[in-house]
């Protein structure tokens, strides 16, 4: 199953000004929706990444042979995509969930595009907000979408830039970004943003390459990308609405969840977490994330409860169990009782990290 979560950009601003209350009371929203990219992203290639630290010329090097190979993969993930808008689906999707949350089709604006002409990026954002006052508007929603595919662990990845302002104020009421990703949760995993290449991506116990992280969506005439890529982008548009305050439901207490426990704020992530796992205890996505945060919070006894439930449910489930072993031999100094966990985890494909291994010996 693809695991989806949402990433709360640690740069981004967080407004508490709106409410979904606030909805009801607009006459007249304006939607402005863009999109830089023609077609989908797809920087999969770790050449780039893995000469950056010699300096300035290997990294020009490496940045070469990563566009020469991404423009390859870029053929084949385009060709299994052949007849499906990607581009236009996420829009639509997010066009539909905007409509349905005020209740009526906003109107449609232009983006954001330029300040030039103006002094400064603020005169030219109020001259744009006097505009959309004169043609009525009191509502501006504001949204930039991305997507793709990065890293040799071919992760999926949608992204929406996303604020909210009082047309008749111009004060901004909610202002975010937020991501999706397509991703497994280890207990040692080193997290870097893949959308961000001039830093290394996710490092994870798993084998993989940037072939690898191609062919897995290419297979069945691309049937697994664009299943995937449309729940991607769904999973981001309802993380935005989650934190806008219209939703409780499973996706967006998971999606938020795993971004507070990539973000270290572990007692809000096993809050979000455990909520997620109360709406669908069947998860095992959820159920793996609760017991990492479970153990970031120090409690490793109820981290192993729902972890070992989990390998017992799921025992072909990779992240299940190598967490188990981690938290035994790392946590606990028992590699005894990880070792069952471990060799079933190195059997299901990982590879584990210096520190699992030491602890293993």
């Amino acid at each position: 199953m693809l695991i989806l979560i949402s990433l709360i950009g640690g740069c981004a601003r967080r407004h508490g000004d709106f409410s979904a209350d606030y909805f009801p009371t607009v006459d007249a929203p304006a939607l402005s929706i863009a999109m830089q990219q023609p077609e989908i992203i797809v920087s999969v290639s770790p050449v780039r990444q893995t000469m950056q630290i010699g300096g300035s010329i290997p990294a020009l090097v490496g940045a070469g042979i990563s566009a020469i190979q991404d423009d390859r993969y870029g053929i084949q993930i385009r060709d299994a995509l052949a007849g499906f808008d990607s581009n236009e689906r996420f829009k639509q999707l997010l066009r539909d969930a905007v409509a349905a949350h005020l209740d009526r089709v906003p109107g449609q604006v232009q983006p954001f595009s330029t300040s030039a002409g103006f002094h400064t990026l603020r005169d030219a954002r109020d001259a744009r907000l006097e505009g959309l006052k004169k043609s009525g508007y009191d509502l501006l929603l504001d949204f930039d979408l991305s997507y793709g595919i990065y890293g040799p662990e071919g992760l999926l990845a949608a992204r929406i830039v996303g604020h909210i302002s009082d047309i008749d104020t111009g004060k901004v009421l909610w202002s975010n970004t937020i991501t999706a990703y397509s991703l497994d949760l280890f207990a040692d995993m080193k997290w870097r943003d893949p959308m961000q290449r001039i830093t290394p991506s996710l490092l994870s116990p798993r084998f993989s390459s940037a072939e690898d992280a191609v062919t897995k969506w290419t297979k069945d005439g691309g049937a697994p990308l664009k299943a995937s890529l449309e729940e991607v982008m769904h999973r981001a548009i309802a993380a935005v609405f989650t934190d806008l305050g219209f939703e409780d439901n499973f996706d967006g207490a998971y999606t938020l969840g795993v971004h507070a426990y990539l973000n270290k704020a572990y007692g809000e992530a096993e809050a979000l977490l455990s909520r997620a796992c109360a709406l669908d205890p069947d998860h095992r996505e959820a159920s793996n994330a609760l017991a990492l945060a479970k153990a970031a919070n120090n409690a490793t006894d109820e981290a192993l409860t729902i972890a070992q439930d989990l390998a017992a449910k799921n025992p072909e489930y990779l992240p299940s169990q190598y967490n188990i072993a981690w938290f035994y031999a790392v946590l606990l100094n028992d590699a005894q009782g990880a070792r069952p966990y471990y060799e079933k985890a190195i059997a299901l494909g990982a590879s584990p990290s210096r520190r699992l291994k030491k602890a293993m010996n």
